[in-house]
């Protein structure tokens, strides 16, 4: 499995925009050149801002020659072969978490993909805990890819350093991954935290606990 984590964008500044995002995640895709997409679009069911409005992915992809499923359609989780997954972000993280676990064909899918591409709530999840709410402090399990780590985006841009230490402390977890907005970390499970690579305009900051 190979993991390309993003840590979302910032509306309000230029060198951390939603279209210098949406470039990097693009860019992934094609190098992965899979046959289709699964989106997985549950973190921002009804999107408040125009740069993220239904469908946006889909018009991003448009001119790459990938099908794009959607996850809300049971025909098109049905349909899933030789995929990569997509998960969007979004303020809605305990509906991300629910509407996946609810759907059990789509939570394997997403635990054995061979490729998954995410960002901001959607990176979150793919940790074995995330924080569940925006402004909250609730830690709660997420999908448990990358084992004993938790994930924060927007790291630099919303001043989250001490947060994600803060996390890793009430989850027990001995890694965090700080990730900036239109940045990316990619990476193997198998061999996380020693071989990783960074990708756009920020920086990655990995933390392990004192324990370790």
């Amino acid at each position: 499995m190979k993991l390309y984590l993003f840590g979302g964008a910032e509306i309000d500044i230029p060198s951390r925009s939603a279209a210098l995002l949406k470039n990097l995640i693009k860019e992934a895709l094609i190098s992965i050149n899979p046959e289709s997409v699964l989106l997985v679009p549950f973190a921002r069911p009804v999107p408040h801002e125009e740069v993220w409005k239904e469908g946006w992915f889909a018009e991003m992809m448009s001119d790459t020659g990938i099908k794009i499923l959607d996850a809300r359609i049971e025909t098109d989780i049905n349909s899933v072969s030789n995929s990569a997954i997509f998960i969007n972000g979004g303020i809605e993280r305990r509906e991300l978490l629910q509407s996946v676990n609810d759907r059990p064909q789509l939570l394997h899918l997403i635990t054995h993909a061979q490729y998954i591409v995410a960002e901001s709530a959607g990176s979150m999840a793919m940790g074995e805990y995330m924080r569940a709410d925006r402004d909250g402090t609730e830690i709660v399990k997420g999908f448990g890819i990358l084992r004993n780590t938790i994930i924060e985006p927007h790291y630099a841009e919303k001043q989250r350093q001490q947060l994600l230490i803060e996390d890793m402390e009430k989850s027990g977890m001995n890694y965090g991954i700080g990730i900036d907005s239109a940045t990316g970390i990619i990476v193997d499970p198998t061999e996380f935290p020693t071989q990783w690579a960074k990708v756009g305009f920020g920086n990655i900051d990995l933390k392990q606990s004192k324990e370790q």
